[in-house]
């Protein structure tokens, strides 16, 4: 089970607030992660991020506690996974953390880096 389970924690210079909408706000997105986006971010609402490329992450967002929580499916490729995010509050930033939960027998070794690159740029969009 845990080699399908991605855990990922960053602390990041910025309010929750500014975090969030960093997943929840089209153009806030895509300062940090992919060329287009469509988000709406409620429950059942459309996660949609494409990427240079032309890859494209396709999902639905499943829980949206605003400043607080974000859950969402994602699809990428082939590969289907849940992605929980949850924002902490602390000295003067934010602790991001995200879970990424995928099915059994997936390949998954390329989210790792993934996360570790986009993450970094995201930290760095708002480390200034």
């Amino acid at each position: 089970m845990g080699d399908h389970i991605l855990t990922k924690e960053i602390f990041i210079k910025a309010p929750v607030e500014k975090v969030f909408m960093s997943f929840t706000d089209e153009e806030t997105l895509l300062s940090w992660h992919g060329k287009k986006a469509q988000l709406e971010p409620r429950s059942g609402g459309i996660y949609k991020v494409v990427f240079e490329d032309g890859t494209t992450i396709l999902g639905k967002y499943i829980e949206v506690v605003p400043n607080e929580k974000l859950i969402y499916s994602a699809r990428y490729g082939d590969v289907d996974s849940v992605i929980t995010i949850v924002f902490t509050a602390i000295d003067n930033g934010t602790l991001l953390q995200l879970t990424q939960v995928f099915d059994k027998g997936q390949d998954i070794s390329s989210f790792d880096g993934g996360w570790d690159h986009f993450l970094g740029l995201l930290a760095d969009r708002w480390n200034v």
